[in-house]
């Protein structure tokens, strides 16, 4: 039985855009039914994100307004909190989902989500079986010319298998690592690709990360 993955895109791009980005991936793990891809786009109007302009056709989206700024007096924020709406809709219209699957924001949106229902519903089981971190930050938050400061608490609220991979290249790998800080070592798996901040498409770093998906694969469909 392959995963059912709800995929969610960076900042300022679409569904499209990730569908490409990851074209090499699912390919790879359409070949044996490891996983089945399901796109959420987000519908907050955005500014294209890095290295996203003169490569690919808006409009652009992100989930939520993006960064958050450290300055908010509200801790989550209107506009997070109706992304989190947005996800518990789709799962309850389109899942059950086996994982959760984020390209940079749209991990970092994953982990935050995955945080904020174990702490409103500390006896119900995970969303997920399992989540798949790709150039993800902790959930963060930062003013314009700042660096990322990390949220206070959100430490040991994901307990389900993840796997995190990150570019060597990355100028935001550290907050990558600090996603994988924050997750259950006995079922965590880190992949560290050649690239910088995108999901490379070569053969070798494709076969490492499709691996550790496979692997993953094997760990969420045999709880509960």
């Amino acid at each position: 039985m392959p995963l059912k993955l709800l995929c969610l895109h960076g900042w300022g791009t679409n569904v499209k855009i990730l569908r490409s980005q990851l074209s090499g991936l699912m390919a790879n793990l359409r070949h044996d039914h490891t996983a089945t891809f399901h796109f959420l786009e987000g519908d907050v109007d955005s500014v294209p994100g890095p290295g996203i302009a003169g490569f690919y056709d808006g409009p652009y989206y992100s989930y939520h307004q993006f960064p958050r700024p450290v300055s908010s007096p509200d801790p989550e924020g209107a506009s997070v909190l109706d992304a989190y709406d947005r996800l518990y809709e789709t799962i309850d219209e389109e899942g059950p989902f086996d994982g959760v699957l984020g390209f940079s924001h749209g991990g970092t949106l994953a982990a935050s989500f995955l945080i904020h229902h174990a702490k409103l519903y500390p006896q119900e089981s995970p969303l997920f079986r399992c989540a798949i971190f790709i150039n993800a930050l902790a959930p963060f938050r930062m003013d314009p010319g700042t660096d990322p400061v990390i949220d206070p608490d959100v430490e040991g609220y994901i307990n389900i298998p993840t796997v995190h991979i990150g570019g060597a290249q990355d100028p935001w790998l550290e907050y990558s690592l600090a996603l994988h800080g924050l997750c259950d070592p006995s079922r965590s798996s880190w992949v560290v690709h050649s690239r910088g901040h995108d999901i490379p498409g070569d053969k070798k770093n494709l076969s490492a990360i499709a691996s550790a998906v496979r692997k993953l694969s094997v760990q969420a469909l045999t709880i509960w």
